[in-house]
């Protein structure tokens, strides 16, 4: 479970006032998928037919003073350079991430919201990008840091970066 999910956007300031993480967007959730087409062909020593298939980013989060600014990048579909998604734990105060999706030449995709009577509006923002890192930290039971995992894609050139 994420205790902070936290979205770093050059020049799309958020509301968040957590230490190291401060005015970045505050993220409720988000999800994000690769997948490889893989064939039964006996023929195929590999079983794989193509490049792997990378879904947008989407993440949900409150409307908040990062949203006109990321309705007006989608409109104008520029290349916001990279992206950083942080989800964190708490341990004692301090946020230890535990996994950092660096997204690389993103596009806003989509920015779609709804709201109803009870709370504030939410909103769903699909990033497009053209390569991702994944570092994880790992995280001892006890608390405090465990050492690192890391993986990345160039979609572009269907390579490790």
């Amino acid at each position: 479970m994420a205790d902070v999910i936290m979205l770093k956007i050059t020049d799309v300031p958020g509301t968040s006032q957590i230490d190291g993480y401060a005015d970045q967007i505050e993220v409720m959730s988000y999800s994000h998928g690769v997948s490889m087409q893989v064939t039964g062909d006996v023929s195929n020593t590999e079983r794989t037919s193509g490049r792997p298939m990378h879904q947008d980013f989407h993440i949900t989060k409150y409307l908040d003073k990062a949203s006109p600014v990321l309705n007006q990048k989608c409109c104008e579909g520029k290349n916001l350079g990279e992206v950083l998604l942080t989800i964190g734990r708490n341990d004692a105060g301090t946020v230890i991430p535990l996994i950092i999706y660096t997204l690389g030449n993103v596009v806003v995709s989509s920015v779609s919201v709804g709201g109803g009577g009870g709370d504030k509006p939410v909103e769903s923002v699909s990033l497009n990008y053209s390569s991702i890192k994944w570092d994880y930290g790992a995280q001892k039971e006890e608390g405090g840091a465990a050492g690192k995992v890391a993986g990345s894609w160039d979609v572009s050139a269907n390579k490790t970066i």
